[in-house]
């Protein structure tokens, strides 16, 4: 059996800048263009609980970012692109609500601490 990961290493493509995470066991390559080109390392951490939820909530950031802007920069041909009868800026604003909504309930999470079992409900309440 192979043991868990420990590092997420974050690495940045030379050739498109953009950003990607992968552990240790893993070969870097990017997933936002298709150039084999030179993964830099940016950082290497250990992998824990709060670096997960941190990083999570900084993917649903960027998430929410480039949708807003897919929205805004949105052509003639993207509309084109959606069955006939669908609003497409009908669609993508019930996209944006529903990625602010996951957006949001990521942000408001809070990690519980391990080995410890939630409290009982109330019966009082």
């Amino acid at each position: 059996m192979n043991p868990k990961p420990r590092y997420l290493l974050l690495y940045r493509c030379s050739a498109c800048g953009q950003e990607s995470g992968y552990t240790e066991r893993d070969t870097p390559v990017c997933r936002y263009c298709d150039e084999k080109a030179e993964m830099s390392l940016l950082s290497k951490k250990e992998i824990t609980p709060e670096l997960m939820a941190e990083y999570l909530k900084a993917l649903s950031d960027k998430m929410l970012a480039n949708l807003r802007s897919a929205y805004e920069k949105m052509t003639e041909e993207d509309k084109a692109s959606f069955p006939k009868g669908m609003d497409p800026e009908q669609q993508m604003l019930m996209l944006l609500a529903k990625a602010k909504k996951l957006r949001d309930d990521i942000q408001g999470m809070e990690l519980k601490e391990s080995g410890k079992k939630d409290d009982p409900p109330d019966p009082e309440s």
